[in-house]
């Protein structure tokens, strides 16, 4: 394995690493090096201020596109000559106000889109940007979920297909405007409204009757579906109908034992995923006869410990890995996972940053390169990530 090659941009893309080891990256002669530092959340203002100044683009870029970069580091960069540092400054929320009012008169439409998405665009400009003729600006208007009542009617044009898809995912998006496009003739944009965060329950009981299974299905996933809907998929003889009710986070407890039992592996895979599983029925599954059901249990946060422990020594690699991912798994948990036969397993545990140092550090060693690069990857033990930083050869 070359393991500077492989484990270096690893290691940069860790959100756990230390600044040290990020700046020690940021003066590397490799540009995707340096690009890498500029990205990462624990890169200090000093590296961001050097990396601004960089000579490659790809860098300067990262650096306009980090949201702890510095107001006047990202003014300095709004003026760049390559579009494509301008626009990541201009989609950069801890970009001035007047930064962001500078270039929604760039030139370049991409630009003017970039901010026009942008979460902390004014609503006097976005309102000017909701105006243009340009449909790429008017398009990200319409996907800025800050945007004013105001601001989405200036930018919608109802004959517009990708107009109308835009908004109806918008949680900015008012009641009246997700009532019409609940009645869309494209079942796409129907399905849309359903998965929209704040349509209104009643929308969604209209959607959970809709034509269309995909529409339906996703209705009934939506927390916010009338209760009453969910317990009627749940029984229903319709085995796709039950999976989306056992899929919703809100779920009656009491229709988890119908849901649980009596219906074909998809829906019980559906309602071992779901965190609001009773623990009753979770030490049912636990027991169940298919693998994939497990596997969703296994990766279930919620799911008590002992139910999370006796997976850990699933006869089947694919429940073992789950576990192994699963972040409230207890450390002593993943060190015995951490010794497994497989690969696999062992590379999920060293991903996993709830895993104890002594687990990461056993893993080091590890002859799977797999393991390896999932450690730089994962670790959040600074004395295990400096120590793969010197294998990668910094």
């Amino acid at each position: 394995m070359n393991t500077t090659e492989d484990l270096r941009p690893l290691l940069l893309a860790n959100p756990h690493a230390p600044a040290g080891l990020v700046a020690g990256f940021g003066a590397a002669p490799e540009p995707e090096l340096r690009a890498g530092a500029a990205a990462s959340p624990s890169a200090s203002p000093e590296l961001l201020a050097t990396l601004g100044r960089d000579a490659d683009d790809f860098v300067r870029r990262a650096v306009a596109a980090n949201p702890l970069s510095e107001p006047d580091l990202l003014a300095g960069l709004a003026g760049d000559k390559n579009e494509s540092i301008r626009i990541a400054v201009g989609a950069n929320p801890a970009a001035g106000l007047d930064i962001v009012e500078m270039l929604a008169s760039d030139p370049d439409k991409a630009v003017r889109g970039a901010v026009a998405g942008n979460p902390r665009c004014p609503a006097p400009v976005l309102l000017a940007l909701a105006r243009e003729r340009e449909r790429r600006v008017r398009h990200c208007v319409l996907q800025n979920q800050e945007a004013t009542a105001e601001a989405l009617a200036k930018a919608y044009r109802r004959r517009d297909y990708m107009c109308r898809m835009f908004l109806a995912g918008n949680a900015a998006a008012g009641k009246a405007s997700l009532e019409e496009l609940a009645d869309d003739i494209e079942a796409a944009i129907r399905a849309t409204v359903a998965r929209n965060r704040l349509t209104h329950p009643a929308v969604l009981g209209k959607l959970a009757k809709d034509a269309d299974q995909s529409v339906r299905t996703t209705a009934l996933r939506h927390p916010r579906v009338p209760h009453q809907q969910i317990i009627n998929a749940a029984r229903d003889e319709d085995q796709v109908l039950r999976k989306a009710a056992a899929a919703n986070p809100l779920c009656p407890p009491q229709q988890f034992w119908v849901l649980a039992t009596g219906s074909l592996p998809p829906v019980r895979r559906a309602a071992a995923g779901n965190p609001a599983l009773p623990q009753a029925v979770a030490f049912l599954l636990a027991g169940d006869v298919m693998a994939a059901v497990r596997a969703a249990l296994g990766g279930n946060r919620p799911v008590p410990v002992p139910v999370l422990a006796a997976l850990a020594a699933d006869a089947q690699v694919t429940v073992r890995r789950r576990v192994a991912f699963n972040d409230a798994v207890p450390p002593g948990v993943l060190a015995r996972l951490a010794a497994d036969t497989d690969p696999a397993v062992r590379a999920a545990v060293a991903r996993n940053p709830a895993a104890g140092a002594e687990a990461h550090r056993n893993l080091l060693a590890d002859p799977a390169p797999v393991v390896v690069q999932a450690l730089a990857l994962g670790s959040r033990h600074e004395d295990i990530l400096a120590d793969l930083a010197d294998l990668a050869g910094r």
